[in-house]
């Protein structure tokens, strides 16, 4: 079976641009890279030594493998304009099923790395879980070796449960990132910088490598300290939407069986 070497990638933001890095520095060829916008192909191409292309003709070529990391709103409208036949092509979507490519080609699948990515910060693809699923097994072992290039963390996920893992992660980093967005806002409030939570921060996420996030959990609704909540809610008066959002997590606390 023929290994995975020339890849060309339909998309250019965040997950494109640190697989293609990441399977560049691997050893493999970016061929190509297609976008919407031309600027955005350009700049990524410009990092893999890949040509570029805003032109749906123009992708189809000499890849081994079709590599679509576009967002999940526009990956059917994209999908719908691809057809490679017989050559591999795969998404990255956390949540789409794998057979929204089913008309692309014949040999199809999915590609999901499970991580958070942002263009200015580097990640280490050895750390991180890859997630494959495809349509025979020949494309599947295709997958697994392409996968085992960058990490040996490598899972095989059904698109349910792939699903489960995507909602899972919201729950474990965009929330919480959305909670220090919120400490930052009252900090600011109080001419405080929010460099003082870091290392508060940084322990919390530790702590749960080593042990349950149900054995780590503390805090006034943990403790049922019903004066400090209610002092917490009454700080919070200028911030009403706020103030449902402590009432709400801080419930669910008290009513989880820990």
């Amino acid at each position: 079976m023929k290994d995975i070497n020339k890849i060309t990638f339909i998309g250019s933001g965040n997950v494109a641009t640190h697989l293609a890095i990441a399977l560049k520095e691997a050893g493999k060829e970016i061929v190509r890279i297609y976008s919407r916008t031309i600027e955005n192909a350009k700049a990524l191409a410009g990092k893999v030594d890949a040509e570029f292309t805003n032109n749906t003709e123009d992708i189809a070529g000499e890849a081994d493998i079709y590599i679509v990391a576009v967002s999940d709103d526009a990956l059917l409208q994209t999908a719908e304009k691809l057809n490679f036949n017989d050559s591999l092509v795969v998404h990255t979507s956390g949540s789409a099923q794998m057979d929204i490519l089913k008309g692309c080609s014949e040999n199809y699948g999915v590609f999901y790395p499970l991580q958070t990515f942002s263009k200015s910060r580097k990640v280490d693809f050895n750390k991180i879980p890859l997630c494959i699923e495809a349509n025979n097994p020949g494309s599947r072992e295709q997958l697994k070796n392409l996968a085992l290039s960058l990490t040996d963390k490598l899972y095989f996920v059904n698109s349910e449960k792939r699903r489960t893992l995507h909602l899972a992660a919201v729950f474990a980093c965009n929330f919480p990132n959305f909670m220090y967005s919120v400490a930052q806002k009252i900090l600011r409030k109080n001419e405080l910088d929010f460099d003082i939570l870091k290392p508060l921060i940084k322990e919390t996420a530790e702590k749960v490598q080593q042990i349950s996030p149900a054995d780590a959990q503390t805090g006034p609704a943990k403790r049922g300290d019903d004066k400090i909540m209610k002092l917490h809610i009454e700080m919070l008066k200028d911030y009403p939407e706020f103030q449902e959002l402590y009432r709400i997590i801080s419930e669910g606390i008290r009513e989880m069986e820990f």
